[in-house]
């Protein structure tokens, strides 16, 4: 079987995280004999742009074709409307581009398109090609975007109500796309391979040394794009608060790097490595004591699986699918998004280690069992063969 997935982002050499939760989805998906390619849809850049800003250079090296453990990725080039409003309706430039480059996936049965934008795209992409389409939610965008351009709600309706199946990552989020489409959603998380992150795993004080944190700190980890929506202002002004021995590792990158570092403020409790390639992260969850995601709005983050798969202690803002995840004993839900509720999240971890600990031992046990990124692959293989049996069924009756 072949299927073309129709994406926002996929990783590559200069952009190590972007897209990472559907990179591990995508290799498994590859080991079970599925002939896959990525369409990755990319921003046309022209010269002066590229040389203004980074992520437009970015645009412009990225590779237009590549091989990834198996995966083909294909990334087309498409006009691009500054700030892509929704009015300029950019899903149908990015279908385009599929469309265009449609010799990279000829031979697809099964288009896949992910997240609003680029599942839009797919749906347009799989109606002219004439092949069945499932569609995933994975994050925060399908919180806000309906609400946002509720003048692309009858496309987003038409899209739902043709697709083969919609899936999304958290009950949360498949209970938001009821609400907004009318259509009932499968609860698929894409989950994590925890193999493989067990074998790039290390003891604390191995991983310390290679990365040179000090081994006499609490690490309070952060893993994700450096955003105020991600409640990292509120993280950094709570470690600032604690002081020592607390010391916040902040790994990725985005417009609130170097937050909280200035002349005004103690230094040495802030420590900002930038975006790391995925192969990293592992490391870095061996280094802390303890994972801290203040988000004000999230899917599943893949992250929070990650410190669960390698029993790493997590505190985290009741958003999306977190509370389904961390349940009532598996972690620490915030009271609220605030460096105050940070602050006492974090001093309780500290006076209740032993707590702490056994519910990052409940949390490993439940991401082993249901967040299992090679279980949930032969899941969404099932739905494909399903999808398109009744695809053909219906067209052989027509």
């Amino acid at each position: 079987m072949q299927a073309v997935w129709i994406t926002p982002a996929y990783p590559w050499r200069d952009e190590p995280v972007g897209g990472i939760f559907l990179q591990t989805q995508a290799r498994a998906l590859s080991k079970l004999e599925l002939e896959l390619t990525v369409c990755c849809p990319t921003p046309w850049s022209p010269w002066p742009l590229r040389r203004l800003r980074k992520r437009w250079r970015h645009y412009a090296d990225s590779p237009r074709r590549d091989l990834d453990e198996g995966v083909t990725v294909v990334r087309p080039r498409y006009p691009n409307v500054p700030g892509e409003p929704s009015r300029a309706m950019p899903d149908r430039f990015i279908a385009r581009a599929a469309w265009d480059d449609r010799a990279a996936w000829s031979g697809s049965s099964i288009v896949h398109g992910h997240a609003v934008v680029t599942g839009l795209a797919g749906w347009r992409l799989a109606r002219r090609a004439g092949l069945p389409f499932i569609l995933t939610f994975h994050g925060s965008d399908m919180n806000t975007w309906p609400d946002e351009h509720p003048e692309r709600l009858d496309d987003l309706r038409s899209a739902a109500r043709e697709a083969g199946a919609i899936i999304a990552v958290s009950a949360a989020l498949a209970a938001r796309v009821e609400e907004v489409t009318g259509v009932a959603a499968v609860h698929l998380p894409i989950g994590c391979d925890h193999a493989a992150l067990a074998g790039r795993a290390m003891p604390r004080s191995e991983a310390r040394w290679l990365l040179g944190i000090p081994e006499d700190r609490t690490v309070v980890l952060f893993v994700g794009n450096l955003l105020v929506s991600k409640g990292v202002r509120e993280l950094v002004d709570a470690v600032l608060r604690l002081g020592d021995p607390f010391l916040g590792v902040l790994v990725g990158d985005g417009p609130e790097i170097g937050c909280g570092v200035d002349a005004a403020r103690p230094a040495g409790h802030l420590d900002y490595r930038g975006a790391r390639p995925h192969d990293e992260v592992a490391r870095y969850i061996s280094a802390a004591d303890v994972l801290v995601l203040p988000s004000y709005r999230e899917g599943l983050p893949t992250v929070l699986v990650e410190a669960g798969s390698l029993g790493l202690p997590v505190i985290a803002s009741g958003v999306g699918g977190i509370p389904e995840l961390l349940g009532s004993d598996r972690g620490a839900i915030l009271r609220e998004i605030s460096s105050e509720a940070i602050v006492d999240a974090l001093k309780s971890f500290v006076s209740h280690r032993s707590e702490a600990d056994a519910a990052a031992h409940r949390l490993r046990e439940h991401v082993l069992a249901c967040y299992d990124v090679h279980a949930n692959a032969a899941r969404l293989v099932e739905i494909y063969r399903s999808v398109r049996a009744s695809h053909a069924a219906r067209r052989s009756g027509s």
